[in-house]
């Protein structure tokens, strides 16, 4: 049931979303790792089946590893190790058991190398950091370097890419989401300006323990 939970088989659903953002720091590493090698090992071993039979692993799984700088740090803190390891190994290994990586992060310069090395496509937003932008300069060939030059005065929803999906590197705009997604900025002095509102802190509290 775990596995058909993850894999979209209960439901029938392309997409399944794993919400960490309520786990503490001090487990999240555990948890990642676990659910990383949960799914190669589905792969690996799905994938063998297949090709006792002379056929290619027909369930791909893209793993999407949203905020990545937090449980895939590029230094060797303990705290980190255990889903650093776990990811890295599907960075190298998972194209060819079907299970492909895509790392998602408003500060690449803090994620893994190992991991970052064995991306083939970057897209690439809007970075006002200097740290950031030298990093993604020395990840790309430089043929990119005018579009790198480009990432701190990007608007919002231009990018560029780079990689195997395209010929030459391009700067792109993609399209608004819709429905857009609730993560825009708090209008703080509008809220702070307003009569006193009562919070029902209970159902807060029942939301927090479930």
């Amino acid at each position: 049931k775990i596995l058909k939970q993850f894999l979209g088989y209960l439901d029938r659903s392309n997409v399944s979303i794993l919400d960490l953002s309520a786990i503490p720091f001090e487990v999240i590493s555990i948890v990642v790792s676990l659910v990383s090698r949960l799914l190669f090992d589905f792969s690996f071993h799905y994938s063998k089946i297949k090709h006792a039979y002379k056929v290619k692993n027909d369930i791909p799984i893209l793993l999407v590893c949203e905020e990545a700088h937090i449980y895939l740090p590029r230094d060797e803190k303990i705290d980190y190790r255990a889903s650093r390891k776990a990811i890295e190994r599907i960075a190298k290994e998972g194209r060819k058991y079907g299970i492909s990586l895509m790392v998602v992060s408003q500060r690449p310069s803090e994620v893994s190398d190992t991991i970052l090395s064995q991306c083939s496509n970057f897209i690439a937003l809007r970075l006002t950091n200097y740290q950031d932008q030298n990093y993604i300069k020395s990840l790309l060939p430089d043929s990119a370097n005018t579009l790198v030059d480009m990432l701190p005065i990007l608007s919002q929803g231009e990018a560029f890419i780079v990689g195997d999906s395209v010929i030459l590197p391009s700067l792109i705009q993609f399209s608004e989401p819709n429905p857009s997604p609730q993560s825009g900025t708090v209008d703080v002095y509008d809220e702070w300006n307003k009569a006193w509102i009562d919070v029902e802190f209970s159902s807060v509290i029942d939301r927090w323990r479930s």
